[in-house]
């Protein structure tokens, strides 16, 4: 059609000149010019133009980059953990590849990306919010108990775990064979005072189960000066930070399907609480170690982390906009954070 109309102006252009024969037929006289081609004598149409190569962004990372973020993310000692462990691992050993974010993009390319997702959470009950604030360790804590497939159908162990709600660390654990509100309170006085808990300076914050809200475990805590706080009746989401270190445990690539003896379980369970306090970035503390942020080591790997950030940046200004820093470390943790209506 458009070849068409282009030969009906250029027959009338010479009557009535190529504006006016181009307004007559409706064609924009640009694109009939642009459209013209002299050929032998013929008029032909123009042939589209054929797009050239795209131009490699200067702060594109070359396939040898990618080859090595790839096989540091298969090793052995990463091939379990999420990008942002292995960033926050690599910054403390003073090595940068690329952002967290341009990990997932090269994951993406070359088809190694997974999630697992699990959600949902239970209807509110008509008790009030718990609100709880800490800004130091040793201030708030959140303890439950979960259980752990023994060698048969019907054996289980009972895992009592004590965290603080401010850097995550396991501040006391135990496992037996029952539920039992006398193990409950040998192993909140014990952790009381390994971490020389003082009167009023600490609560305790579980879940309604039997053990939880037991007498003496209330008398335990009223003796020790701690105050108490429980979640409201089917509400997991009262005591996340509980639920969240149990999946994580949970989850773990060597958690085995059933535990052999109760020795078996205390065994795995204490090379667990090793890894997860010493050993594993947390993502709710920007990616630092419970037991660094527990004890205040936390400035100095920060400032590390900056430092190797900066070479980075200086190595290779044009991969950054602007200057790149570390994850930010929370002032302060929260069991239900007030919003501005609550307030």
């Amino acid at each position: 059609m458009t070849a068409t109309l282009d030969g009906l102006v250029d027959e009338f252009a010479p009557k009535v000149g190529r504006a006016r024969a181009c307004t007559a037929f409706a064609v924009n006289p640009r694109s009939h010019r642009h459209r013209r081609q002299r050929d032998d004598g013929r008029l032909v149409l123009a042939p589209p133009a054929t797009p050239g190569p795209r131009r490699r962004h200067p702060a594109a990372l070359g396939d040898d980059e990618k080859d090595l973020i790839v096989a540091t993310l298969c090793e052995e000692r990463f091939c379990d953990l999420a990008p942002a462990q292995v960033y926050s691992t690599l910054l403390d050993e003073g090595v940068y590849l690329c952002s967290e974010r341009q990990m997932y993009r090269v994951l993406a390319e070359r088809g190694l990306v997974r999630e697992r997702r699990r959600g949902g959470h239970q209807r509110a009950g008509s008790f009030g919010v718990p609100r709880l604030e800490a800004d130091r360790p040793n201030k708030v804590w959140t303890w439950d108990i979960t259980a752990l497939r023994g060698p048969t159908k019907g054996v289980r162990y009972y895992l009592y775990t004590i965290i603080d709600i401010f850097s995550r660390k396991v501040v006391g654990w135990s496992i037996h064979a029952a539920e039992s509100e006398a193990h409950a309170c040998r192993l909140i006085r014990e952790a009381c005072r390994r971490h020389g808990v003082d009167r009023d300076q600490l609560v305790i914050h579980a879940d309604r189960g039997s053990p939880m809200i037991a007498g003496t475990v209330a008398e335990l805590l009223n003796e020790l000066g701690v105050a108490k706080s429980h979640s409201r009746p089917r509400v997991s989401n009262d005591n996340p930070f509980i639920e969240s270190h149990f999946k994580t445990l949970k989850y773990r690539p060597d958690y085995p399907d059933r535990f052999d003896s109760i020795n078996h379980a205390r065994s795995w369970c204490r090379r667990f609480v090793h890894w997860y306090n010493e050993v594993h970035y947390h993502s709710g503390i920007g990616y630092l170690r419970p037991a660094d942020l527990h004890d205040g080591n936390h400035t100095a790997i920060v400032e590390h982390r900056q430092t190797t950030l900066d070479a980075a940046a200086a190595a290779h200004p044009e991969r950054f906009t602007k200057r790149p820093t570390p994850a930010k470390i929370p002032t302060k943790a929260w069991i239900n954070k007030p919003t501005i209506q609550s307030a």
